[in-house]
């Protein structure tokens, strides 16, 4: 299997929610810049049957790892 995360375009600087299903792209990326005083470069979602999950992209300068301890998460 290749290591497809070295690629061009592809990054691990991500964080990943579980929101409302009625939360839009552009307010999932406001709530992130406010909450954790960061840049979001991209939102992506889906829907499962778990609930609507939002991957969001930290723009360049900005560490994923270093924002998730503000959560608490580490």
């Amino acid at each position: 299997m290749e290591n497809r995360l070295n690629e061009p375009g592809r990054s691990i600087n991500r964080l990943e929610f579980i929101v409302v299903r009625t939360a839009t792209k552009d307010v999932v990326k406001k709530a992130v810049e406010q909450l954790f005083d960061v840049k979001v470069e991209r939102v992506n979602t889906r829907i499962t049957k778990a609930g609507k999950h939002a991957s969001v992209k930290l723009a360049e300068g900005y560490d994923a790892e270093e924002t998730s301890l503000k959560l608490g998460a580490f």
